[in-house]
């Protein structure tokens, strides 16, 4: 049953799309650069158009949401192309207490945005694939680490990471 579980599981994940991220430290700076480069094979919220998915990033420390920056949204399409990047202010005596929460949503104009997916990388990783990329990261500073990660359920991830909790 173990076995069987853990493929339903993978399933679903895989169901709601991946995300292509990139994650550097550059302590000298004390920036947190993060470049949401593509997603693919997103949860469709829209049938009739499409979905036009944007990713939403949250820096948490601790447990204290401190800046939320976004991706422009791309018109009907799963497989978005984003090459954005971000820069975060994290003092390197704070980067062992923060955690990064992506999650991509479908702009919708008639309602509000649709939520897709979501992960957490960093102090509240909401998962082991999440986790080994945050100690990548950390291990090569002045690098840039790229992964690819599977989507989660805004349950799944409530679930695991207190930092998913503090974000809408």
């Amino acid at each position: 049953i173990g076995t069987c579980f853990a493929f339903m599981e993978k399933k679903n994940e895989v169901e709601l799309g991946e995300l292509l991220l990139s994650l550097n430290y550059l302590p000298s700076a004390g920036r947190l650069n993060v470049d949401v480069i593509r997603a693919k094979q997103l949860l469709q919220t829209d049938v009739s158009q499409g979905s036009d998915p944007f990713v939403k990033i949250q820096l948490v420390h601790g447990l204290k949401l401190v800046k939320t920056k976004k991706t422009s949204f791309l018109r009907g399409t799963i497989d978005p192309f984003y090459n954005e990047s971000f820069s975060f202010k994290v003092p390197q005596e704070e980067l062992e207490n923060a955690s990064l929460v992506f999650t991509v949503f479908g702009h919708n104009m008639k309602s509000s945005n649709d939520f897709i997916g979501r992960i957490v990388i960093g102090q509240y990783s909401s998962g082991p694939s999440e986790s080994n990329h945050w100690r990548r990261m950390l291990n090569t500073h002045r690098t840039a680490v790229e992964q690819w990660h599977s989507l989660r359920s805004r349950a799944e991830c409530d679930r695991v990471s207190p930092a998913s909790l503090e974000v809408t």
